[in-house]
């Protein structure tokens, strides 16, 4: 008995397409409208989507004068495209006045793979050594986002979202049974799948928490100095939030003991500067987590007192014109920007911080409390010469600090 023809489609990080283990669509970055609807019928092919589904997926109410008529040239050249596979056969048929997929032609996608990889790794009740496998094979057939090219079009984003939330799932049940066998290949394997997950999910705290928690349990105390900063750094740039008391105590368990005694100054001098080499030559304001912001403060209030110089706080804060509500995103972008902008109107002797989800903190050493003004109207030029949202005002209020005695 001949072999059966077989069309396996891979739809994770874009669209590629073989039958019988020929491409006939090399890994694809663009899909038109034909394969667009190719992805749809196979990913619904279950519920069996009517014509009228299948033209509100593709095309958004008003973007087409005449969707009918559109929906059957998509599937025209669909199957004029599916023919490089074969010419005698009829992928795509119609059964009640529907476009399906021929089901006497057997196809197979990742998609489908990884839901039944995932469902058997989540089965209640199946011991763990028998989910574990399944587990691994979910996650290796999830290489990234659902058909990235349609990520604005409503049935991916829906679909998309549905498989993230899945594999995130899938990650966690097996990093908690890895963690919990606790063997030392276990527990890098741990690392190794929630630094993946991170790539496609930075601002999910769960994972870093299995991340520190194993860099601890492997005593990997050089690690977590390295990284912390970096995602405690991400989660405040974009979020405006610090990482939990539990990771802060994972950072300061490896800060313990980490540096050995030294005599040589020289030495200490280049360790010290490691941080800003990269970043050389040096210029504008000084920036720094919250933490950090208070302990300079303390030392700068302190030194005023002695100096007789004055220090000033200001506070900038984005926020909506006339009270209205401003998507996240653009509070995101706003602060992107605005974080460039105070670094280069200010001097390199100043600091700043973000101070919550949408304010930036400034202490400014100057001659004079009047001062302020001078900087504030820097402050608001620079903005001038940068686009921000429309809906988005820039409001500053400054403060002299009382000198610490």
């Amino acid at each position: 008995m001949p072999e059966q023809s077989k069309m396996e489609i891979s739809l994770f990080s874009g669209m590629t397409i073989l039958w019988n283990g020929t491409p006939i669509l090399e890994h694809s970055a663009r899909l038109n409208k034909p394969l667009e609807l190719l992805a749809l019928l196979l990913l619904r092919g279950d519920k069996k989507l009517t014509n009228e589904q299948l033209m509100d997926g593709l095309w958004e109410s008003d973007e087409i004068e005449n969707p009918a008529g559109a929906l059957k040239n998509a599937a025209y050249s669909l199957r004029k495209f599916l023919q490089k596979a074969d010419k005698e056969k009829r992928f795509i048929i119609t059964e009640s006045g529907r476009y399906i997929w021929n089901p006497e032609i057997s196809v197979t996608t990742d998609v489908w793979e990884f839901e039944q990889e995932a469902r058997l790794a989540d089965q209640p009740g199946t011991p763990a050594e028998e989910r574990i496998p399944h587990a691994r094979r979910a996650l290796k057939l999830y290489t990234g986002d659902l058909l990235p090219s349609l990520s604005m079009q409503q049935w991916v984003i829906q679909y998309s979202s549905y498989l993230r939330q899945t594999y995130l799932r899938t990650v966690k049940n097996l990093v908690a049974t890895l963690c919990e066998r606790g063997g030392r290949e276990d527990l890098e394997e741990t690392l190794d799948i929630c630094n993946r997950a991170a790539l496609l999910e930075p601002l999910h705290e769960e994972l870093y928490r299995y991340i520190f928690n194993t860099m601890r349990r492997l005593d990997m105390k050089q690690a977590v100095l390295s990284y912390y900063p970096v995602i405690s750094n991400l989660f405040y740039d974009e979020l405006g939030e610090r990482l939990s008391p539990e990771l802060r105590d994972i950072y300061l368990w490896a800060s313990q003991g980490a540096n050995q005694m030294k005599e040589n100054l020289r030495q200490i001098q280049q360790d010290l500067g490691e941080i800003t080499r990269d970043a050389r030559p040096i210029h504008g304001a000084y920036y720094c987590e919250y933490e950090m912001f208070k302990s300079v403060y303390q030392m700068v209030a302190r030194s005023a007192a002695r100096s007789n110089s004055h220090v000033l706080l200001i506070l900038v804060t984005f926020e909506g014109k006339n009270g209205q509500t401003v998507a996240k995103q653009e509070i995101v972008d706003a602060m992107a920007r605005g974080k460039e902008v105070i670094r280069e109107s200010l001097r390199k002797g100043d600091v700043f911080s973000r101070y919550s989800r949408n304010q930036y903190i400034l202490m400014l050493t100057v001659t004079s409390p009047a001062d302020s003004v001078v900087v504030e109207n820097r402050i608001k030029d620079a903005f001038k010469e940068v686009r921000l949202s429309a809906k988005i005002e820039l409001r500053m209020k400054a403060q002299e600090l009382d000198p610490i005695v």
